[in-house]
């Protein structure tokens, strides 16, 4: 669940206000963990895989998914280290769509579309 905290300490006074709006019998309930990152969302929505040189994989773009999907991706990167290459390439193979409008649009086509999905978020679409 993404409610836009940029720091830790920003949980409190952030996150937990937009947090009990949308799960109210939350309140009270102490927040043992918390973290923040950066958030990448690809456009086709599915995690980027690839190798960058011999030995030198990457692995991105979990479109906030990455609870999950980075338990996926070490379980292909061991299999590729003990030399099974199979699953790991299926996702490799992928294709990796450039980002619209370049370096120039990213900034601004990235908080428009933070700014679609926050409103459709708080719509309930």
């Amino acid at each position: 669940v993404v409610y836009g905290a940029r720091d830790p300490d920003d949980v409190e006074r952030l996150v937990v206000p937009k947090l009990l709006k949308t799960f109210p019998q939350l309140k009270g309930v102490k927040i043992d963990y918390r973290w923040t990152g950066n958030f990448l969302l690809t456009l086709s929505r599915m995690p980027q895989f690839g190798r960058l040189d011999t030995n030198i994989y990457y692995m991105q773009g979990y479109s906030g998914h990455g609870v999950t999907c980075t338990h996926l991706a070490g379980r292909l990167i061991a299999e590729l280290l003990r030399g099974d290459a199979e699953r790991f390439d299926a996702f490799a193979n992928l294709p990796h769509y450039p980002f619209p409008g370049g370096r120039t649009l990213r900034v601004p086509f990235t908080a428009m579309g933070a700014a679609y999905y926050s409103l459709r978020d708080r719509l309930g679409v």
